[in-house]
């Protein structure tokens, strides 16, 4: 071999070599992929921006490679279909509050117990603990990856009959619920004709009177206009639910080691940033709610406390469902939390 080839092979041979190191072994795992994340609020709300970060993210750390096209409103279907959907492997994300899910982690049930979660402190400090991190992992066993969890927000109530000071102020509404046993026994025994009844029914039953109140997030009342419809918002924190962001099982086992901490990191980072914007916007969504003419007013620890009281046979109750060593875990670990807090 002459000296002119050897020095081309060289050349070819160091070419390859800086080809190589350029293309580290994280890049060379991660495939061209389009995902579809869904969910049923605005793009302009605080679960539609903490979306679009989340896919921003992911463009950048794959070098452009996973994109991620965001479904708002509830495009890709409702709860029942966009979960069904992506356990079968049609859609890749969702992000859904914690209560419809109880169905399919029956140990999530524990968070929808009125007054087990007072402050987003301790909230945060139990989801992002072993216990929520072990809740997330129950995912899997249907067909589901849980990923994080995002804010929501605690439960606060409103109504177009009088302002509630005190437990008994509830004696007698007629108070819309969520579809899900524990939120009927929970307004029952406080003396409410509690009424189950889909989100997407909600507005025109509080503007035809069908129901005299309900219990939502500040965000999701805020965002409904809730306020055109009723007089009166308590601010009693009696259930904090998150929002929960999770991923297709048949997508993540497809997926590299490198693509799955690419989603699990954004799925965190984004869920850090969405919740630093809805808790800042929270006083002013209230605000708002108050100019537009609602009288607004907030319960005492002593109206906190009675209001536990009411709810010890619903928590009696639920927890013998979930399971009461499960549940004494979870009471202890938030006595723990509350005590540092």
């Amino acid at each position: 071999m002459n000296t002119l080839n050897l020095k081309r092979l060289t050349a070819v041979a160091a070419g390859l070599s800086v080809s190589l190191m350029l293309m580290s072994p994280a890049t060379a795992q991660i495939k061209e992929r389009n995902l579809k994340f869904g969910h049923f609020s605005t793009g302009e709300s605080t679960y539609g921006q903490g979306a679009y970060k989340f896919a921003d993210l992911i463009k950048e750390r794959s070098g452009g490679k996973i994109k991620v096209t965001i479904y708002n409103s509830a495009q890709l279907g409702n709860e029942v279909q966009e979960v069904g959907a992506t356990q079968g492997g049609l859609q890749d994300f969702f992000l859904i509050s914690s209560s419809p899910l109880t169905s399919i982690v029956p140990h999530l049930q524990v968070l929808d117990f009125p007054g087990l979660l007072t402050t987003k402190k301790v909230a945060y400090q139990l989801l992002d603990g072993p216990i929520g991190r072990g809740m997330l992992k129950e995912f899997e066993k249907k067909n589901l990856v849980g990923l994080e969890y995002w804010e929501n927000g605690f439960r606060q109530f409103t109504n177009n009959e009088r302002p509630i000071n005190d437990v008994g102020d509830f004696e007698g509404l007629k108070v819309r619920v969520i579809q899900n046993p524990i939120y009927l026994d929970m307004f029952e025994a406080l003396g409410t004709h509690a009424v189950a009844m889909p989100f997407a029914e909600l507005y025109t039953a509080l503007e035809t009177k069908i129901v005299d109140g309900q219990d939502n997030t500040i965000a999701t009342d805020h965002m409904s206009k809730f306020y055109e419809v009723q007089k009166y918002l308590t601010l009693t924190n009696h259930v904090f639910n998150p929002m929960m962001l999770v991923a297709s099982k048949k997508l993540w086992t497809g997926m590299s080691e490198e693509e799955r901490k690419i989603i699990q990191d954004a799925a965190t980072e984004a869920g850090k940033f969405q919740r630093a914007l809805a808790d800042s916007l929270e006083k002013e969504q209230i605000a708002d709610m108050e100019n537009q003419g609602m009288k607004v007013n907030y319960f005492t620890d002593e109206q906190t406390e009675k209001m536990k009281s009411k709810m010890k046979p619903v928590i009696k109750k639920y927890a013998k469902q979930v399971g009461e060593d499960f549940v004494a875990e979870v009471y202890k670990e938030v006595d723990r939390l509350s005590e540092g807090s």
